[in-house]
């Protein structure tokens, strides 16, 4: 036997680890997306992508939010808008969620301490 075949079935078991939890990351984060939209049932969010860091630690997903038509003059229009979260992740854990857009979704920055 090589004496090199531990070493590299290590190495090759630990990158196979990270890519695995580089998509189950990905696939918890899209789900934890939709489990949080508030409005699905009056305007669905469709998620069109996502990206993530090394190993999957932070993942962002992006989408659309299918509006519901209204009227312009004759024709009803269908207007989306664009919607985005974010999740971290220690190993396949997930420690953080926040929607990055639409604005009415993103959490809103702490007013600042004032120094009275």
């Amino acid at each position: 036997m090589n004496p090199r075949l531990p070493l590299l079935l290590a190495v090759l078991t630990a990158a196979l680890a990270g890519c695995t939890s580089y998509y189950k990351n990905v696939d918890a984060c899209k789900d934890k997306a939709r489990a949080e939209y508030p409005d699905a049932a009056r305007a669905p969010l469709k998620i069109t992508g996502s990206g993530a860091s090394y190993h999957g630690s932070r993942v962002v997903v992006h989408g659309t939010i299918q509006n519901p038509p209204t009227a312009n003059g004759a024709k009803p229009a269908t207007a989306t808008t664009p919607a985005a979260a974010e999740c971290t992740f220690s190993e396949t854990s997930m420690t953080g969620f926040q929607w990055l857009v639409p604005a009415q979704l993103a959490p809103k920055p702490r007013a600042a301490a004032s120094d009275d």
